[in-house]
């Protein structure tokens, strides 16, 4: 007969997959505004390349718009103030995911030689 998970070691491993899927989630977040950020970046850096008289466009839905070089800079400028902001965020917030996992993840490996000690004679883990 199989033994059964204890459910202070299932609740624990509960717990620390949800943290691994908020970690995961989050990493991915902060891979997209990562992304948006190095896009932004790219055509900053393009502005700087073409002449001072050269007409600029912006994409608004299915049109491009003309736009005055100085307006689009700035708004790419405040759009790369608020994208780093997020990725300093995300950064904060997966460091301290990344704590409570190895926290939760020490925890949970003390419990399972709690309940499932090595080296005891005539024992092993239970199947799931």
């Amino acid at each position: 007969m199989a033994e059964r998970i204890p459910p202070e070691l299932q609740t624990q491993l509960l717990k620390l997959q949800q943290l691994q899927n908020q970690l995961e989630r989050l990493t991915y977040e902060k891979s997209v505004i990562e992304g948006e950020l190095r896009e932004v970046n790219e055509v900053l850096k393009e502005l700087t390349n073409i002449p001072q008289d050269a007409p600029v466009y912006k994409i608004v839905g299915n049109l491009l718009v003309k736009q005055e070089r100085t307006n689009v800079q700035n708004e790419l400028n405040e759009r790369k103030e608020l994208l780093e902001l997020k990725s300093r965020t995300y950064q904060k917030q997966e460091g301290l995911l990344r704590k409570q996992f190895e926290d939760l993840q020490k925890k949970v490996n003390e419990l399972v030689q709690k309940y499932y000690p090595q080296g005891t004679q005539g024992s092993s883990p239970p199947k799931a």
